[in-house]
């Protein structure tokens, strides 16, 4: 949470410091493609079981689609030894990713912008379980899914040279091990760490006039939803699994850039066990602000929505002295907050292809379990991560 309330901080002053500047006019011209090197690091436990911050370099390619949108790379070594950790983490790191970036606020001087790149994550050195007789650990390489979702800050020197610093989060997929006699030893999970990156960029090839840009009409927005969640659950032969879930979004622009926007999702696949925070199927309500800017044919936000997981059938107790043992189920609804960005694109006038992504944080609080009579209080534990992807087709008015 610390990384969350660092990345909003500095948003903060990142529009803090727009608005004490100067109105400039923002940039006219830029270049097509964009090539740049940082210094960046990222959060992961040394050798002496302390989580800290490893250095790495690397390069980046932007390939300027519009003055504010353009498609991204981004490519990290990290060359320090992590601690091997089962699954989790080991050795070296590398990580490339690809995908968007968006300027929220533009000025001849600085930008502020967003960022979601999905990529992978490759550790050189993951611990895993061997495959003897007896419980023993061995090391291999491992490449993971990860969701790179933050912000940061251009300061253009001219029209050629950028100066850059951005934050991000990286929650990524771990899948379940299974051990050479084919049973599953290690679960999978949805896994986070922290990346910083402060670097310089140069645009080659001809300057281009910026097209003009014209705000995009509509206050309200509403539509269908699909959805892919990638989440932990309880019963299953991997523990992490991608769910499938369907229903509708909403949106109301209330005040200049922010806009009440919310999600109601339901996810029918049940589960072959319950815990008593998850069991069955899955209802998601998320609501919330989103904040940031449409022009032309394209829009591009960052969205903070609290909200809830409501699961259909967790575990409340437990008789293992009838033949067969019986247990019964009820509703368990726990807090979530979702942070990440949402895309929009507008084929037309009335319309709006919306496209989320982001790491639903899921918070388990303590709940009652009866066994055999007996009732005990079986804690939640740590707050979990979960990638969330959704899909759908508004129409705006």
């Amino acid at each position: 949470m610390f990384r969350k309330i660092l990345f909003l901080a500095t948003s903060a002053l990142s529009v803090l410091g727009f608005l004490t500047t100067p109105c400039l006019h923002a940039q006219d011209q830029s270049t097509q493609f964009e090539f740049g090197a940082q210094y960046s690091t990222i959060r992961e436990d040394n050798q002496q079981f302390q989580a800290n911050n490893f250095s790495g370099v690397g390069g980046r390619f932007a390939w300027n689609l519009s003055r504010r949108l353009a498609f991204e790379s981004q490519v990290d070594f990290f060359p320090e030894q992590g601690l091997p950790l089962n699954l989790v983490q080991g050795g070296q790191t590398l990580e490339a990713v690809f995908g968007l970036r968006a300027k929220v606020i533009q000025t001849r001087r600085i930008s502020v912008f967003g960022l979601v790149r999905p990529g992978l994550l490759h550790f050189f050195d993951v611990q895993v379980l061997g495959g003897g007789a007896s419980v023993t650990f061995t090391t291999q390489p491992a490449t993971y899914f990860v969701l790179n979702l933050g912000g940061g800050i251009e300061y253009y020197l001219s029209p050629r040279w950028v100066l850059r610093a951005d934050i991000e989060g990286d929650p990524y997929r771990i899948p379940a091990f299974f051990a050479p006699n084919n049973s599953t030893v290690l679960p999978g999970k949805i896994n986070d760490t922290t990346r910083l990156s402060f670097g310089v960029a140069y645009r080659p090839g001809a300057l281009i006039d910026n097209e003009p840009e014209t705000n995009v009409p509509g206050r309200w927005d509403f539509g269908p939803l699909f959805s892919a969640l990638m989440i932990s659950r309880e019963g299953l032969l991997n523990n992490v699994r991608t769910e499938p879930g369907f229903g509708g979004y909403f949106s109301y622009r209330f005040y200049g850039v922010f806009y009440a926007d919310g999600d109601l999702l339901y996810f029918p696949q049940g589960t072959s066990g319950a815990s008593p925070q998850d069991g069955g199927a899955i209802l998601q309500g998320l609501f919330g602000l989103k904040g940031g800017i449409r022009r032309n044919h394209f829009g591009f936000f960052g969205k903070v929505r609290p909200g809830f997981n409501s699961y259909s059938a967790a575990l409340t107790s437990q008789n293992t002295f009838t033949e067969p043992p019986t247990s019964t189920y009820a509703r368990s609804t726990n807090f979530v907050l979702d942070l990440g960005g949402i895309v929009e694109l507008y084929p037309n006038e009335r319309s709006t292809l919306r496209i989320e992504v982001g790491d639903t944080h899921l918070f388990f609080p303590t709940r009652d379990l009866t066994v055999d009579g007996s009732t005990t209080s079986v804690p939640g534990g740590k707050m979990q991560h979960s990638i969330q992807l959704m899909v759908g087709y508004g129409w705006r008015f």
